[in-house]
């Protein structure tokens, strides 16, 4: 279980700014200066390509989750961050693919930076544009983000809780049971290795 979500988190660091001294995406609040940072936001083609977490996902069904009490509630928001930026980057896609004559004459225009648009064309770009932002600015965030459940946000709080948990582990202690079931186990063989003993000094 806890190799699974190690595994998980590291593949999440890279959507999440993870890595440490990140600070993400703080975006400057001048639309200008945004908007000419992040020219390639307008592009419909942007793609990013998504992946499973099944141990993420699966983590409240499963057989060990009262050993895991203390680390629930972070991985559950992780989850929930990671699993809602991948379901509006579908809204996303589904938007851009939705024209495909729009899509190919931005796409084309984009190459030559003093081509004109049409007024259909700016729309789509402007609406391609916000939805990047708030993919960006809103679901994954940064270091100045608001959102506690931003990615940036919940994947290092989740990280965090999950170092903590590992570097208190201890082996658990061995039952009673245990110990009583081996001390009478040792009776009955030594007691089995004495009548063998008996016997074969009877038939001597």
């Amino acid at each position: 279980m806890l190799v699974g979500l190690n595994a998980e988190l590291d593949l999440i660091k890279e959507w999440a700014s993870g890595r440490e001294g990140d600070p993400g995406y703080v975006l400057p609040e001048d639309l200008r200066k945004l908007t000419a940072e992040q020219r390639d936001w307008f592009n419909p083609s942007r793609y990013i390509f998504t992946l499973e977490t099944p141990t993420l996902q699966n983590l409240t069904r499963s057989p060990f989750i009262r050993h895991l009490t203390p680390i629930v509630q972070s991985l559950v928001k992780l989850n929930y961050s990671f699993r809602r930026l991948f379901d509006f980057h579908a809204d996303y896609r589904g938007f851009v693919n939705s024209s495909p004559a729009l899509y190919l004459s931005v796409y084309k225009k984009l190459k030559e930076p003093k081509n004109v648009y049409s007024s259909e064309e700016r729309d789509y770009m402007n609406f391609v544009f916000g939805m990047n932002l708030r993919m960006h600015k809103d679901l994954i965030g940064g270091e100045k983000s608001t959102d506690e459940l931003c990615l940036y946000k919940a994947f290092r709080s989740a990280k965090s809780a999950l170092e903590q948990f590992e570097s208190k582990l201890r082996p658990e202690p061995l039952s009673g049971w245990f110990w009583i079931l081996h001390i009478l186990a040792g009776c009955l063989a030594i007691d089995g290795a004495w009548q063998v003993l008996r016997w074969f000094s009877i038939l001597c």
